[in-house]
């Protein structure tokens, strides 16, 4: 059995908790969301719960219990009903698809992101820079694998990895030949939760069975003809590793569509632009055509590549047209909101 600490309780938790809580729920941590109920571990085991009336018509969508959710719940034996949901200390989340301007959350209270990429499917530069930077504005640092070493590597693919592993630390892994594994291991601890991200097939549920030491996840095989790999994980799963940690499996997605920054430490997600950002004259410098600006200096010189310095800016962009139009959405609501108010003061159901 689970503490709850081994489950990635902290004092933090606790400190939104009071007497009540305790004597009269349960505390568990949501381990995976299906369509009508959820799964909770806590400290005797697993049980299905499912929501509250209050929970389940009065909250919005992102306020429900997503993958990595402390929750409460009333134990019923077979069943448990989730009364309240902790506030989170993190959580990971991208833009949904389409033309919505909303977020989607993927897990919650996570401490770490690893963020999987693989020489059999192709390493992406651009790709990547996206994800770092939406875990930066949800304030969530990255561990970056390169998987399937073990596979030739072309001239190109070495230059690449080169620079991921000197400018982002990304560590070069096998997981079928355990190459690097210790190192892995080594940087997950005792009640941590870690996300695993990246596309279909670069490996992240085959990396979770060698760490476990197991093949309970599913794996699957990369398509020869699209040289892409099929949704073997297809919904968010939290695990509890023998070893100690939590790590979370999500299904492969392509790429992160950008919310607004929100990052606290201010940094971009581009390490080297980061740094060169601190030496620009004005510390508002939007890197366009300031004089002084040491970004722009970088990329003329090619200090920086112009592949880099594009998609840093296209970027930015994408997050500004994010906070601008998530503004104005707020602000039809809260007209809408008066209108109905107004409505209701003049009496508009007795007409």
């Amino acid at each position: 059995m689970n503490t709850l600490q081994q489950l990635g309780w902290s004092a933090n938790f606790d400190s939104s908790l009071n007497d009540i809580d305790h004597e009269n729920m349960t505390i568990g941590r949501v381990s995976t969301v299906n369509k009508s109920n959820c799964i909770v571990i806590h400290e005797s085991g697993s049980k299905i719960c499912e929501l509250a009336g209050n929970l389940l018509f009065g909250m919005e969508e992102y306020e429900k219990p997503k993958t990595g959710d402390w929750v409460l719940f009333l134990d019923y034996g077979d069943l448990g009903i989730i009364s309240h949901v902790l506030p989170r200390q993190t959580y990971l989340s991208r833009k949904k698809a389409g033309k919505e301007v909303a977020e989607q959350i993927i897990a919650t209270n996570i401490d770490y992101a690893i963020v999987v990429q693989c020489l059999e499917i192709g390493l992406n530069l651009r790709r990547l820079e996206r994800t770092l930077v939406q875990l930066q504005n949800c304030n969530i640092e990255a561990i970056i694998l390169i998987n399937k070493i073990d596979l030739a590597i072309t001239t190109e693919q070495r230059e690449v990895m080169n620079f991921m592993e000197n400018t982002y630390g990304a560590i070069p892994v096998s997981a079928n030949q355990n190459i690097n594994l210790k190192l892995i291991q080594s940087k997950i601890h005792t009640g941590k939760s870690y996300v695993f991200i990246g596309a279909s097939g670069v490996g992240k549920s085959s990396i979770i069975n060698a760490l476990e030491g197991s093949s309970k996840l599913k794996t699957g095989e990369i398509s020869q003809a699209t040289n892409k790999g099929a949704h073997t994980t297809t919904s968010r799963e939290l695990y509890v590793l023998n070893s100690g940690g939590i790590v979370i499996d999500t299904p492969g997605t392509r790429e992160f569509g950008l919310t607004s920054a929100s990052s606290e430490s201010g940094s971009s997600g581009f390490r080297g632009i980061d740094e060169l950002a601190k030496e620009c004259k004005f510390h508002n410098c939007t890197h366009t055509n300031e004089k002084g600006c040491k970004v722009l200096k970088a990329a003329k010189s090619g200090d920086i590549s112009e592949a880099e310095y594009d998609n840093f800016m296209r970027l930015n962009r994408e997050m500004e047209h994010y906070a601008s139009s998530s503004k104005d959405r707020k602000q039809k609501g809260k007209h809408l909101s008066k209108i109905i108010k107004n409505m209701k003061k003049s009496g508009y159901k007795n007409r």
